[in-house]
């Protein structure tokens, strides 16, 4: 005989999970969501890291990929703003520099938490730099970090409160910019094809999982590591055209790498020592 299934229990919406549902529901009400899909051979990105690692400082892969998004908006600078509402109408607010948001999950204790870090005007900073601010998110007292502060003063936090937040944070530009970035990265596990990212913002690049598979290289088949990318948009400030070009130049820079090869040469033309002059 099959029993009903009954209610294990019940919990109202508090503290994180409060400011997660608000922002995820600011995302979905204020903005067209929309999304891409491409890849990107990701061979020669991973041999520069490592050269990086070795001859300036040893840096993640996720900091190529912060470094990437920040490049790519940057590049593209109508995409470098967000959709505002308010009563004098809605607009559209564009930022002189591009921050870029990713979700950063660490231990604090004896308990575990998932927050928006902002790497701030990252196409200005060196990989370095880049891997030094990810690490001080991991690693800083909370008390050091915004972003930490900002999630710990919610715990216990109704929803009402939550949704408070995110109305200005839809409605002020100031207010937004104090608090995140103006583009974002969202990171998955590496073990599923595409990351769907579900952002209040206009520009998010989703990154997926990687797998080595046979390509296609002049008349050759190669096998090649492959990254599997998203792009999510609000169409009401990005249109199409605008998301085919930055997922274009974002896979051109994961391709290339040339943003990495750069500060390897600017690193090597700075350790050459200057020859000494001769004395008359």
């Amino acid at each position: 005989m099959n029993l009903p299934n009954r209610i294990a229990d019940v919990r109202s919406l508090r503290g994180q999970e409060a400011f997660v549902y608000g922002l995820k529901e600011r995302a979905k009400r204020q903005h067209c969501l929309a999304y891409g899909t491409f890849r990107a051979q990701v061979d020669r990105l991973e041999t520069l890291r490592k050269e990086y690692s070795k001859a300036v400082a040893p840096i993640t892969s996720v900091a190529l990929y912060v470094k990437a998004t920040a490049l790519a908006v940057a590049r593209n600078p109508a995409a470098n703003a967000i959709l505002f509402r308010g009563l004098l109408g809605t607009r559209i607010v564009r930022f002189h520099q591009v921050d870029v948001n990713l979700p950063v999950t660490r231990r604090l204790g004896e308990r575990t938490i998932t927050f928006v870090g902002t790497i701030r005007n990252a196409p200005a900073k060196s990989l370095a730099e880049i891997q030094r601010e990810l690490t001080d998110y991991q690693r800083c007292p909370p008390e050091a970090s915004h972003s930490i502060r900002r999630v710990l003063w919610f715990d216990g936090k109704p929803l009402w409160l939550a949704r408070l937040v995110h109305w200005w944070m839809g409605r002020s530009p100031d207010f937004y910019i104090q608090n995140v970035g103006t583009c974002g990265l969202t990171l998955g596990t590496g073990h599923h094809e595409h990351s769907f990212p579900v952002a209040p913002t206009s520009v998010v690049f989703g990154r997926g999982g990687v797998a080595r598979e046979p390509v296609v290289r002049g008349n050759e088949i190669a096998i090649a590591r492959v990254l599997r990318c998203s792009l999510m948009i609000d169409n009401y400030v990005v249109p199409g055209l605008l998301a085919e070009q930055l997922m274009r130049d974002f896979k051109e820079l994961l391709e290339s790498g040339s943003f990495v090869a750069e500060e390897l040469r600017a690193a090597a033309g700075s350790a050459v020592p200057r020859p000494e002059r001769q004395s008359a």
